[in-house]
Formats: C-alpha cells, structure tokens, sequence
C-alpha cells in the first residue's frame, strides 16, 4: 500500500466523501505529521487543503528520513495533488488525482507519474512511464464507481459534518486500490500533544480491502483520533494504516493549522 499516508486516513466518510454542512465560503487547513513505523520515527507527512467556493485543492508529499530513507533508498518518497469540486451539501467530489516518486530506478530522476481521472460513473488511470500496475484482481468500474482518492479522502475527514466516528468511507487509493474504511464511535478522549490541547473523539475502523492490490491485504481494525475546532472542521490527531512490509503505521500530528491559526 504505497500511499497509505494519503489514504487515511486514511481517511468525509460516505460515499462520495460523505454528506456534510453546506459550504461556499473559503477554508484552509494545514497538517504536519510524523510517520512512526515499527516504534521508531520514519519520516514526515505534510498535508495542506484550500477550498474556495465551490472548488476545493489538496496536496500532500511523504519522505522517509534518516537510516530508513536511506535504507530505502527514497523509494517511499512521494508528491500528491488533487483538485475537485464541493457540492451544495458539501460533498467533495475528485476530478483530477495525481501522485509521482518511487524514484525506481527507470523512472529517475523524478520518480514513475500516476493520474486519476475521476467521473461520475467511473475512474481512469493513466501513468508515465509505462502502463500503470493494476493489481491482482484489479477493481472493477462497478467497485471504482463512487470513490474518492486518499488525499480528497483526508480534505473529507476534516471538512465532515457531524460525528466523525459514524460513516464509512470509500477510497480508490493510487488510481489501484479499491478498499472500505468503516468508522464506529470509540469514546471521547482528552488530548496532550504537540500539535493540540483538548477534547477529542477516538474511532475504531476497519479496514476492508476489495481489490487492486499487488500483495494480498488482510482486514484489519484501526484507530483514528480527531479534536474539533472553533471553526467546525475536524483536526486528524492520530492515525493508523495498514502497510506493505512493516505492518501498521501512525501518523502522528506535530503542526496544525486552521485557516491561518495554528492549534497549539
């Protein structure tokens, strides 16, 4: 699961990104996160989203630091962007997706580039060099129809109406991987960290993969943290994903800012 960063988190959590509040006006949101793999601090992820009106941009990037970036000789380091439009109930909906790294060895210097095409009855994908990996069984239009990918999926979380702990989430992640997050209350929590200072909520999801995946996937159940804003839209704290190799990775929150304004 190569981009699992962006996908959660993970993570607007129906389908389609999920109903929330009306929004036309123009937000922003910007999140810094350390990547913790097996105990130990990997890397960074930094997430910034900006919507205006009724359009909304999303852009992510990951690198792995230290001996693990170097062990890995970069080949998890990633860029992502993504633009959309916000419906009149506030759904975000993905048009155009894109990611490059990897950094393989033929796609140097600047790593192999994937583009997403998303629409309404279907979602394309297209890659430079070379023909994109599909998966094995890759998803079929009928389980890429009502996705969104794991940047705007991130952008949904944040802009959610409501409980965040109520709703599942359909992600299409990489322009590949088809699976389900499906979020269930797991108590309020009081939050001491970095990036926050307050009351929170803790959700228990679970992962269900469906197909598109290059190694086969087993279900499993994870943990998100969000703290509520003054300004209505929800600050992912904490957040676990299930990864290829080193099993479940935590996104931790280290910098949050909400329209201008840092958290703490």
């Amino acid at each position: 699961m190569r981009s699992f960063f962006a996908a959660v988190v993970t993570l607007g959590l129906v389908a389609m990104a999920g109903p929330a509040a009306a929004q036309t006006g123009n937000r922003s949101f910007e999140g810094s996160y350390a990547v913790i793999a097996r105990g130990v601090e990997a890397g960074e992820f930094e997430f910034s989203f900006r919507q205006t009106g009724g359009s909304y941009t999303a852009t992510a990037s990951r690198e792995m630091k230290g001996w693990v970036g170097a062990a890995l000789r970069r080949s998890q380091d990633y860029n992502y962007s993504v633009s959309g439009t916000v419906a009149a109930d506030g759904t975000l909906r993905p048009s155009q997706y894109q990611h490059q790294g990897g950094r393989r060895r033929e796609d140097r210097p600047n790593g192999r580039l994937i583009r997403a095409t998303f629409t309404a009855n279907d979602v394309v994908t297209t890659a430079s060099p070379g023909n994109p990996n599909m998966g094995d069984p890759p998803a079929t239009p009928a389980q890429r129809r009502g996705t969104i990918d794991q940047i705007t999926a991130i952008a949904a979380m944040i802009t959610a109406d409501g409980d965040p702990c109520s709703r599942t989430l359909r992600i299409y992640m990489d322009g590949r991987s088809r699976f389900d997050f499906v979020f269930t209350p797991n108590g309020n929590v009081t939050i001491n960290s970095r990036a926050y200072q307050g009351p929170g909520v803790r959700c228990r999801v679970q992962f269900r993969p469906i197909a598109g995946f290059s190694d086969p996937q087993e279900p499993a159940t994870l943990n998100f943290v969000f703290a509520r804003t003054s300004s209505g839209m929800w600050a992912p704290i904490t957040i676990e994903m299930p990864t290829d190799g080193v099993g479940v990775v935590r996104l931790e929150a280290r910098r949050l800012t909400v329209n201008g304004t840092r958290l703490r």
